[in-house]
This record gives structure tokens, sequence and C-alpha cells, in this order.
């Protein structure tokens, strides 16, 4: 087998299939955590330097409270910030990041918009399948979500998501190939649309935008939230932005990591009885048929092997 391009030493037989919670934990799957686990000891170096604070969160908070690690059937790793870290984090030189390690965000990495930043390791591939792009970096990651002030107003929060609805609209068409539009009036409409927002605003003032958006109530109140996904998330993954300083080190497979020492009050937010296992049959569904994951193969290699194959 191909050797795992990480430098951290794992432990010995870590790569083995096993049976956790009566799921089947694949030997691809533990090289894939393997990955993920070496990208997130990286990013804690370069916080720990630049005085960043940050905690696992999502799914790694549930699985790091759950499991002492990854969730057996989950395939990805959350971390979080708030803005004011988060800037700090962008602030960041990148030459920090070296080779393979990479800080993606929608400044230094356009085709595909995300509010948010993902640290990736570009010897692997991690596709989200729908930007299949030699032209993106597509290396598995770990989400690095930046979390907003959440307001109470109900009022207020709807026009602010809708607002920010539209502006994502034009963020990610700004780059889309419009191949991948269905219909020749669809085609035609987003087509305006580029041709609308490449003669009046650039891509770095609609990310500022839309930053200012999201980010518009951090000074009315103490909640924060994934102000830069849909409602779904955004009522229910919040906390107080004190969680996000009053930290602990829990166990996470073979490394610790940092978690808001109010992790109960937060999972019950996100997941209800977050102790409970979902049906056997559920497991494994979360991001099924929406990722490549192949951990030993560079994903230019494997996007070639993939088109040369058509």
């Amino acid at each position: 087998m191909n050797q795992l391009p990480i430098t951290t030493v794992l432990p010995d037989s870590f790569l083995d299939e096993e049976c956790r919670c009566d799921y089947n934990v694949s030997s691809k799957l533990k090289a894939i955590w393997a990955v993920e686990i070496d990208l997130l000891i990286h990013f804690d170096e370069v916080c720990k330097k630049y005085n960043i604070n940050y905690c696992v969160y999502a799914g790694s908070l549930l699985g790091a409270i759950r499991h002492k690690g990854f969730v057996p059937w989950d395939d990805d790793m959350d971390v979080c910030l708030d803005r004011e870290n988060f800037q700090k984090l962008l602030d960041v030189p990148q030459s920090e990041f070296k080779s393979p390690y990479f800080l993606q965000t929608a400044f230094n990495d356009r085709e595909y918009f995300t509010a948010y930043a993902r640290f990736r390791n570009s010897k692997t591939t991690g596709i989200i399948t729908n930007n299949i792009s030699e032209n993106y970096n597509n290396g598995i990651y770990i989400d690095v979500f930046v979390l907003d002030g959440y307001i109470e107003d109900e009022e207020l929060f709807a026009k602010q998501s809708k607002e920010r609805s539209k502006c994502q609209l034009h963020l990610n068409n700004y780059y889309s190939k419009l191949i991948e539009r269905k219909g020749v009036l669809r085609k035609i409409k987003y087509k305006g649309i580029q041709l609308f927002d490449h003669c009046i605003i650039s891509y770095d003032n609609l990310i500022q935008k839309h930053n200012n958006i999201i980010s518009r109530y951090n000074d009315c109140t103490n909640r924060v939230t994934l102000m830069t996904h849909g409602g779904f998330f955004q009522k229910r993954y919040w906390c107080d932005k004190n969680d996000l300083k009053d930290l602990v080190d829990v166990p996470f497979e073979f490394i610790k990591v940092p978690v808001p020492r109010n992790y109960d009050e937060i999972l019950h937010h996100m997941y209800g009885d977050y102790m409970t296992f979902p049906p056997i049959e559920e497991r494994g569904k979360w991001h099924d048929g929406q990722l490549i994951m192949e951990p030993y193969i560079p994903y230019d290699e494997y996007i070639r092997s993939m088109n040369d194959a058509k």
C-alpha cells in the first residue's frame, strides 16, 4: 500500500479495519481519519503560534464527547472560531501552510465559493461532487467554520438570512460553469447574472458584502451560529460567545482536542438526545454521494484519470 502523505506518526494498528458501535470502520476510512488528524495537528500548531482560539464543533464535537474520537460513520472533521479569531487566521502568512497543507478560502481559491475556510492536504482527494475541477484544491480537508451573531429578533433575522442567500447566489454563480446548469432558460438567466456581476462588482467586493451581511449583529448579541449556512444549521448550531473562550481538552482518538466546557448544552441544541445512536440503516448517510475520498491519491491525478476514463 502507498504511504499516506502525512507527517504524524500513527499508533500501531490504527489503520486496521475494526467494528465500532456495530459499524464496520474500513481501513480506507481509517486512512481518511489519519489525514484529518494530521491536518488538525498542523492547524493547531499554527493557531498556538498566532494565539488563535478554536475548538472542534458540530459532528467532531459529538464524536469527541460520545466516542472519544470520530463518530464511526463520519468521514470529516469540523472546527470553529469566532469572527475575530477567524480574521486572525486569515491574516496568517500563507508561508505557514507549507505543502501539502493549504488553507483554502474564497479569496485564494475562487472556483467554488464557501464563506468559511477549509484546511486541505493537497496530496489527497476529497472532492465535493458538485465541484470536480483540477483548478480548485480538492484535497481531503477539515472544515474551518466561522460563527457570527445570531440576532433574536425574528424579523431582523429573516431579513438578514434573505440577504445572505441572495448574495451567496451571486457568489456561487460568479465562476460557475454554465454547462452545469440544466435547461436553456436557466443557462441564459445565470449567464445574465454573471455578466451583470462582472460589470458592476468584483468578486472580492462581493465576498466582503457577504461577510458584512452575516456579521451584521456581532456586536448586538452574545449568541453566535453558522450564519454561513442555511436556516436548519443557523437555528441549531449556535452557542454563546463565551463558550468559545471557556475550553477544555478531551481525548480524540490518539490526541486531545479543545471543546467548549459547556458542550452538553451545545450538543443538545444541535442534536437533541445526542447520546442516542441513529438507527443502523441511517449510519454513514450524511455525506452519501456528496464526497469522493481517496487518501492515497492526489486530487489532480484522480480527476485526470476520471476524465480519461470518460
